[in-house]
């Protein structure tokens, strides 16, 4: 019990410093960004794509409060687009620091006691889930480390061998294939949630695990759901991640608890 505690505690606490140290660094690669778009002489075109892409940027609270302060100055976007009253709860959001982030730690501790129950490379599988979905609520992207992490961890955990490794590339194959045939239909899929979704069904096809994995999907899928009409965001516009490192995990939870 002792050693599953220990599994759980290291596992949850590198995975929550490692995904803030990452988020830290996205941040900085936007700063960077944004102040190349900002100076004299910016080319035109890139200047332009940029500038289409702030507002939705600006509601995940992606710009920086002064690249957005600048914008309104110069006329470039709506100085209403951030009211006054919101400008403070957004700098508060905005690349917290590793305390504003203390509320993630017990999911991470959550999360790594699931998997540890199992095995350590099943600990750090529900870490890495919990990290991308972290990822994809804050950017709205499934981060390719993460990903690898995930994969190799699922196949540890689930199917440590050649085959089981050649499953689970099939399944992120065969998800996103899927995905881009969603896209071209007008429909909204990203890479990366197809990959992460292949990669947890096709390491655990021919485990147990899938069983109870398949109707987590489910429910994860009807809450999801259900959250995105209760804030009035469209589901399409909602991250998915989340609903697939939830089911994850609560898969994990109930293997331990049977």
């Amino acid at each position: 019990m002792l050693g599953t505690l220990s599994i759980a505690a290291g596992t949850g606490i590198a995975g929550w410093l490692l995904q803030h140290a990452y988020q830290h660094m996205r941040y900085s690669s936007y700063e960077r960004e944004d102040a190349a778009m900002l100076a004299p002489g910016a080319d035109p075109e890139q200047r332009r794509s940029w500038l289409a892409a702030i507002a939705p940027q600006i509601s995940i609270q992606a710009v920086a409060p002064s690249t957005i302060d600048a914008l309104a100055a110069s006329g470039d976007i709506d100085a209403g687009l951030l009211p006054a009253r919101a400008a403070g709860a957004y700098a508060r959001r905005y690349n917290p620091t590793l305390a504003g982030e203390a509320h993630w730690v017990p999911a991470y501790l959550a999360a790594g006691l699931a998997g540890a129950a199992m095995s350590p490379a099943a600990a750090v599988a529900a870490v890495s889930s919990l990290a991308i979905a972290a990822s994809d609520i804050r950017f709205r992207i499934v981060p390719i480390p993460h990903l690898a992490a995930l994969a190799a961890s699922c196949v540890l955990a689930f199917c440590p061998t050649p085959a089981g490794a050649a499953i689970t590339a099939a399944g992120m194959a065969l998800t996103w294939a899927i995905g881009a045939g969603v896209r071209r239909v007008g429909g909204e899929w990203g890479d990366g949630d197809s990959l992460m979704l292949g990669c947890v069904l096709g390491a655990t096809a021919e485990t147990p695990t899938v069983l109870t994995l398949v109707p987590a999907l489910g429910a994860a899928s009807l809450l999801f759901i259900a959250c995105s009409h209760q804030i009035g965001v469209k589901t399409s516009a909602m991250p998915l991640a989340p609903v697939i490192s939830l089911a994850l995990i609560a898969s994990l939870a109930a293997g331990a608890i049977s």
